[in-house]
């Protein structure tokens, strides 16, 4: 899309208040000149319900009918996440889905979409520790039939657990082709996840622990021994290396010191080192499993809880379990906390602006409070609007990189070229739809448009 006037639509309909008065903060343009510095304030001590992070809602299985649309209530609730797993138990022998269950699976994931609220998706055969894992054709089999409709919808999944095989697919009680004691079991497990990347090209698969990770796709020989080869560097970060689309999810956060073996007790800090690594570049999110005993009981507490969420880049939590450490965060003062700080969260702290009769020049700052980067790609525009027209200008900004606890720019030069004499307002869209990112900033955000006002009585 050209940067020059890409016109033509009222700004009544797309953008509105452009006049600006609701605006702390107004700029006069000159011909040539460098316009006053607009400031922001942050919207402090309230959770910014944005796409892909935050306490998530459980369980909305995609394999249930219902009679009511469960997604819109999660949405109504202000989840913007909710866990939605598809159980395929009882389908372990057979080849072929029947049609009945695809068109549930169909009904909920247009449900889904339609209600605002994105996936944790995790398909999973074992419903606890006992039954055997389907077979690799009878998995890749089922994948494959349902690879159309979960591409249709990949919008609406935020992430992907790698899933599948396992007691609750959580990749471990192994049993059959997937078991150590077979002799292809690194094969077996490794097709299900290249797989997965196949169907969902641009998400992220998350797997149940950081030496499964390691073991399949680094250079351990075997579970659990020391290597970083799989790690996710700079340098693969975002690419289609298969190493940079695998993050981590942990089913058990703070349960004990190994967070009830997610990682090795002989090796904690060095596992734990391993996803704090890869956590910058790929999300982390789960859910707490209970309040440990002993002095394993302060690791729940609110100052350390904390620290680790900040540490590992925690982009995501359960709501719903465990009840005994969500209240014990609320009774000790750090649940709101922990639910404005999951995941990102930007904030607007300076825009400065150089205007020439051709040129906008500007840059905005912004800081990322959260624990963890966005870690769904999405389009940035600026967009000048007036009371006749929007002019939309794409930037080639990767907001994956807008790290926890640093300050980005965004800068930008703005073609005036062809666009009409009058008043506008600047505008920063990030995502579009469901999907548009709020920052937490007081005064900008603009619902009908899902888009941040920055500032207005721009002449031009």
């Amino acid at each position: 899309m050209s940067s020059k006037h890409i016109g033509g639509l009222l700004c009544v309909l797309l953008l509105t208040g452009c006049n600006g008065s609701h605006l702390p903060n107004e700029a006069n343009s000159p011909n040539d000149a460098n316009l006053s510095p607009v400031t922001f304030t942050e919207e402090s001590h309230v959770n910014i319900h944005n796409p892909d992070r935050g306490f998530y809602d459980a369980d909305y299985a995609l394999n249930l009918q219902k009679d009511y649309d469960r997604f819109a209530d999660a949405k109504a609730k202000g989840y913007s996440l909710v866990y939605a797993p598809l159980s395929l138990h009882g389908y372990e022998t057979t080849a072929v889905l029947p049609d009945a269950l695809i068109t549930t699976i169909t009904h909920n994931l247009a449900d889904a979409n339609a209600s605002g609220v994105k996936l944790i998706f995790r398909i999973k055969y074992r419903v606890d520790r006992s039954g055997d894992d389907p077979s690799r054709t009878i998995i890749m089999g089922h994948l494959n039939q349902l690879k159309p409709l979960l591409q249709t919808y990949k919008e609406v999944i935020s992430v992907v657990q790698a899933g599948t095989i396992g007691a609750w697919g959580e990749w471990h009680s192994f049993t059959g082709e997937y078991a150590q004691t077979h002799a292809g079991y690194k094969t077996n497990r490794k097709a299900i996840i290249e797989k997965l990347v196949e169907i969902f090209p641009h998400k992220y698969i998350q797997i149940r622990t950081p030496m499964h990770k390691e073991e399949l796709f680094g250079a351990s020989s075997t579970y659990g021994e020391k290597s970083t080869r799989g790690e996710i560097t700079p340098e693969i970060a975002y690419s289609d290396d298969i190493r940079a689309k695998i993050g981590h999810h942990n089913d058990c956060f703070l349960a004990d010191k190994t967070d009830m073996g997610t990682y090795p007790s002989d090796a904690i800090d060095f596992w734990k080192n391993y996803v704090v690594n890869d956590s910058k570049y790929a999300p982390v999110g789960g859910e707490t499993c209970g309040i440990g005993s002993g002095e394993d009981a302060t690791l729940s507490s609110c100052p350390h809880a904390l620290a680790e969420l900040q540490k590992l880049h925690y982009a995501y939590l359960n709501d719903v379990y465990h009840p005994d450490v969500l209240q014990k965060w609320k009774d000790e003062g750090c649940y709101q906390t922990i639910q404005e700080n999951l995941g990102y969260r930007l904030v607007a702290t300076k825009l400065t602006m150089h205007k020439t009769p051709q040129t906008l020049t500007l840059s905005l700052s912004i800081h990322n409070k959260g624990y963890a980067s966005p870690y769904v790609p999405s389009d940035v525009a600026f967009i000048l609007a007036n009371g006749s027209h929007t002019y939309p200008f794409p930037q080639d900004t990767d907001i994956r990189t807008f790290y926890s606890q640093e300050t980005k720019p965004i800068d930008a030069t703005l073609s005036l070229d062809g666009l009409p004499s009058g008043t506008y307002c600047l505008y920063l869209q990030i995502g579009k739809g469901h999907s548009a990112i709020r920052l937490s900033n007081q005064d900008l955000w603009d619902a009908s448009t899902r888009t941040n006002t920055l500032t207005c009585n721009l002449e031009i």
